[in-house]
């Protein structure tokens, strides 16, 4: 099911109940009114989207040339690290390199992509007026196997711990595989030999 991130508010705009006690002579003039103010409230909630969608272009592009600059500032220092390297020069023998440290990368992943902290404002207000969740920590107590009573009915982390059982399992079943490719492999020799035997 699609999920709106944005949704232009009101929808329908001729919509509406016309007041019993009118202040006004025609109940078309009422209708018209109604109308153009919910015309103007559309407006509105128009100008506010768009200032909120440029908003996250702004900090989706600040969020780049940062990342560009730490890149291009890699880039420089490799550049002066690669100058200076002379393979005729300098020679290191086979003991040299082996006693160097390994190469460590310093850089940090980001985890966490699609949380609270990294979810757009739009889509934040949309959670924030959804129903809460009923209050099911309150039965944690009358549980003997230790669970938290509230992952039955939701769960965050339930998609990533669905995601990281099938990696498990991949991983096992392609050493298993692997295992089974090796005795086969080792069958066919042993069975290739003793044909060739049989035919001299």
């Amino acid at each position: 099911m699609p999920l709106p991130k944005r949704c232009v508010e009101p929808v329908h705009v001729s919509r509406g109940t016309v007041p019993e006690r009118l202040a006004v002579p025609s109940e078309l003039e009422a209708v018209t009114n109604g109308t153009l103010a919910n015309t103007v409230r559309q407006l509105s909630s128009l100008s506010k989207h768009a200032e909120d969608m440029f908003g996250e272009l702004t900090r989706e592009a600040t969020n780049l040339a940062e990342r560009t600059n730490v890149l291009q500032a890699r880039i420089d220092r490799l550049a002066i690290k690669v100058t200076q390297l002379d393979s005729g020069v300098e020679e290191v023998s086979l003991q040299d390199i082996q006693m160097r440290k390994a190469f460590r990368s310093s850089r940090a992943f980001q985890q966490q992509l699609f949380s609270r902290n990294s979810m757009p404002s739009a889509m934040l207000a949309t959670y924030a007026r959804c129903d809460r969740p009923p209050p099911l920590e309150r039965l944690n107590e009358f549980r003997d196997d230790g669970r938290d009573a509230r992952k039955f009915y939701t769960d965050p982390d339930y998609f990533f711990e669905l995601w990281r059982r099938e990696m498990l399992q991949d991983t096992e079943r392609i050493q298993h595989d692997r295992g089974k490719k090796v005795c086969s492999l080792d069958e066919a020799s042993t069975f290739g030999m003793l044909f060739s035997y049989q035919l001299y």
